[in-house]
């Protein structure tokens, strides 16, 4: 099976940012653009792996997954992979500070326990993103910089971490199916 631990979406942010991507959608080449329910933040891609690694890797990470807190991450603006040579996807990336305290120790955690099930290391550092367009076909540089002005103008509200989840991924002709294989609630803290 194909699988990855994320964060699973916030139906308040698609909802939001669903408009700033149907408009770059209307105005900007062809692209694969993503739908919103499957905007999620990509803690670790395991890829193709077992049923008995995938109940490994959940008991490596349990402990991690279930001390992420409910949290709201600032957004951080627009998003290009790779960062140098033909953009290959755009996106909306979150602050870097508030993601490393809110999900760092669950990222660690999951590179370290996907390193144990045999998966490859990440060779990219991490960086919480949601995907809203794959580019095919390559544009050209000035619809690049209209995307990324057009998502660094929008005012995207912050997005709610409501827990980590591991992921079955199945490939469909209509887009990714994404089914839950095991779920860690966010810790909600007391108010005083």
């Amino acid at each position: 099976m194909r699988a990855f631990l994320a964060v699973p979406g916030d139906p308040d942010w698609a909802a939001a940012v669903w408009v700033l991507r149907d408009d770059l959608r209307k105005s900007l080449p062809a692209a694969s653009w993503t739908r919103p329910e499957s905007w999620h933040l990509t803690l670790r891609f395991l890829g193709e792996i077992g049923e008995e690694q995938a109940k490994r890797f959940a008991a490596e990470i349990a402990s991690a997954a279930s001390a992420v807190s409910a949290v709201a991450l600032p957004a951080g603006g627009p998003v290009v992979f790779p960062p140098r040579g033909r953009p290959r996807t755009l996106g909306v990336g979150f602050e870097e500070a508030a993601v490393e305290a809110a999900l760092g120790a669950v990222a660690r955690a999951g590179e370290r326990a996907a390193r144990e099930i045999g998966c490859q290391p990440q060779t990219r550092p991490f960086r919480a993103h949601v995907t809203l367009a794959r580019l095919r076909e390559p544009w050209p540089a000035a619809a690049v910089a209209q995307a990324v002005g057009a998502v660094a103008s929008w005012r995207i509200p912050p997005f709610s971490v409501r827990g980590v989840v591991l992921y079955r991924s199945r490939l469909d002709p209509a887009g990714a199916v994404h089914t839950p294989l095991q779920e860690w609630p966010a810790a909600v803290e007391a108010r005083a």
